[in-house]
């Protein structure tokens, strides 16, 4: 149990550390792909539940989360307000190496904190700073819509320590995956917006088998700015402001329109088996992006005529982006009149089965293996756990007067090439204020 001095503290130093980076208004260094391998990554909307159970989850969901897991399970009828609905995740957690409120009350222990952190992204690849998620929507009926915007601080080390020569702006269309170019770390600061509408139906609702298909369809914006290198970063802090210095520097903005596509079997009993095909791409296959190259200095004046020219024309690249096949299984009973004392939920998903094929081994089959279970008591109180690729997870949730929920996970997930290789700790935070039937 985490407590709550201990997650004030850290939402105050993750909230400087982003307000201090984003002072530049426009970071955007493609030094290699790997750097910005989320150019194509899905769009996912941070669930403190998902993630508190391993992942898992594709066939136990009824709400309005249904609209971005599994928009069959729109199927189910209800009336969902979130009005809004707030994430904020913190990467690296456990490097922090905070026990107690007093432990971050004088600047030797602040810098001893924040050199923690730092020790562990100066390792070679990528890595995450926080995420911050904010969005509304509702669901009424079979259909739910909403709107959300997710504000991240990915970094990138090639094994240049922290501090490193900073390289020169190369075309990312054109650069190979493992060029060597800019060694030390990098913050590379991403924005995604997102609006997403879905509808489910259910067949057969009055059968003790029966089942649901659901589509949804999403228009996303995504926009990098110019990485920050540490040693860039200290420099300009002595000489002179942030927009001065990096406000002409590139900006990429790119738009893509995937669509998913989801069937539920239902059985009796609360067993429930999903297939969903998600990040099914109607244009180009991806991400769609333009170079800004005025950077924000050109489109301060005219955001919305930036974004506007992103849709016309031709594309400088564009970021192709497969689509994943998710097989769920799930099992949420109802015990009628004594649900409100305890529910269990069980959920396994095996992701990207189609990659499964090609990968048949142990490895291959746990990298894409969630797990997880739920106790939902007197539907107030949540206590979730799970596995994700091997790694653990645990969260608990607590639902105010069915108005305010409250949820906290913490997990682990893999950044390296191979399981095993560098696992990354996350604590998520979320509330939403709202109301469900």
């Amino acid at each position: 149990m985490f407590k709550l001095k201990k997650i004030f503290v850290i939402f105050t130093i993750a909230l400087s550390s982003c307000a201090m980076l984003f002072a530049t208004e426009s970071q955007y260094n493609p030094a290699t792909k790997d750097a910005y391998s989320a150019l194509n990554a899905p769009f996912t909307k941070t669930s403190a539940r998902l993630s508190a159970m391993g992942g898992a989850g594709t066939a136990v969901f009824s709400n309005q989360d249904a609209l971005y897991i599994n928009p069959a399970s729109l199927g189910e009828k209800g009336l969902v307000f979130n009005v809004p609905d707030i994430a904020f995740t913190l990467y690296n957690f456990d490097a922090l190496g905070i026990e107690d409120f007093d432990q971050v009350s004088s600047l030797d222990a602040i810098l001893d904190t924040v050199g923690g952190v730092l020790g562990t992204l100066s390792s070679p690849g990528r890595n995450k700073l926080l995420t911050v998620d904010t969005g509304a929507g509702f669901k009424a009926g079979r259909f739910a819509f909403a709107i959300d915007a997710q504000v991240t601080l990915n970094t990138y080390n090639n094994g240049g320590g922290i501090f490193g020569p900073q390289s020169d702006l190369s075309n990312i269309s054109q650069q190979p995956d493992n060029t060597q170019e800019t060694n030390g770390l990098n913050a590379i600061p991403q924005v995604d917006v997102a609006a997403t509408a879905g509808f489910g139906f259910r067949f057969f609702r009055d059968s003790s088998v029966n089942f649901d298909v659901g589509l949804s369809a999403s228009l996303r914006m995504r926009a990098f700015m110019k990485a920050v290198n540490a040693n860039d970063l200290l420099e300009s802090l002595s000489d002179e402001s942030f927009s001065t210095k990096f406000g002409s520097d590139e900006i990429i903005i790119g738009w893509a329109l995937p669509i998913t596509a989801a069937v539920n079997v239902n059985f009796p009993f609360g067993f429930t088996i999903a297939n969903v095909v998600s990040n099914i791409h109607l244009v180009n296959g991806g991400y769609n992006y333009k170079v800004v190259e005025g950077g924000y200095d050109e489109i301060k004046d005219d955001i919305m005529g930036t974004i506007t020219d992103t849709f016309k024309g031709s594309e400088d690249f564009v970021a192709k982006s497969d689509p994943i096949w998710t097989l769920g299984f799930g099992w949420s009973p109802d015990f009628g009149g004594w649900n409100w004392i305890v529910r269990p939920t069980v959920a396994v998903d095996v992701v990207d089965v189609a990659g499964l094929v090609d990968d048949f081994n142990t490895e291959g089959i746990l990298s894409r293996l969630r797990v997880g279970a739920e106790l939902d008591f007197f539907k107030t109180f949540e206590i979730r756990a799970g596995l994700n690729a091997g790694y653990m997870s645990a969260g608990i949730g607590v639902n105010l007067f069915n108005a305010i929920h409250l949820e906290a996970s913490y997990y682990w997930n893999e950044f390296g090439d191979r399981l095993g290789q560098k696992d990354v700790d996350a604590l998520t935070i979320r509330m939403n204020i709202g109301w469900e039937r």
